[in-house]
């Protein structure tokens, strides 16, 4: 099998798997209610930058919730900064920091770059052949 055919094999196969994951998390987000929230604790400590971010928020009914981040944020949030939440109102547990990282969007994004890569290298290689 020629390197390039392998290799637009390797950045398809990954870059589908990472557009699946953007579109799976933008469909689940997408009719969620958007609320202000603040972050309240941090895994390094209580003032220390933390990748998976304790938060609160306040739900429709001014039920306080709090929830911790299942993914890593780039951004390093400290202790009292204020975040804009998505929660599903059925199950308001279901919460995200409303970032496009967190919504799915960057997952998306770098999927098809991946994909765009991968049919440059086909490319490539029906040119040379």
């Amino acid at each position: 099998m020629p390197v390039a055919v392998f290799l637009a094999l390797v950045f398809g196969c990954v870059g589908a798997v990472l557009m699946g994951i953007g579109l799976s998390r933008r469909h689940v987000s997408r009719d969620w209610l958007c609320a202000k929230g603040r972050i309240i604790a941090s895994d390094r400590g209580l003032s220390t930058p933390s990748r998976y971010p304790r938060f609160e928020w306040r739900d429709e009914h001014g039920n306080r919730h709090m929830h911790e981040s299942s993914m890593s944020s780039w951004r390093h949030y400290r202790k009292g900064d204020l975040v804009a939440v998505r929660y599903d109102p059925a199950f308001p547990k279901r919460a995200v920091i409303d970032t496009p990282v967190q919504r799915g969007a960057s997952f998306f994004w770098l999927g098809g770059l991946l994909c765009g890569i991968a049919g440059l290298f086909l490319s490539v290689e029906l040119l040379l052949n």
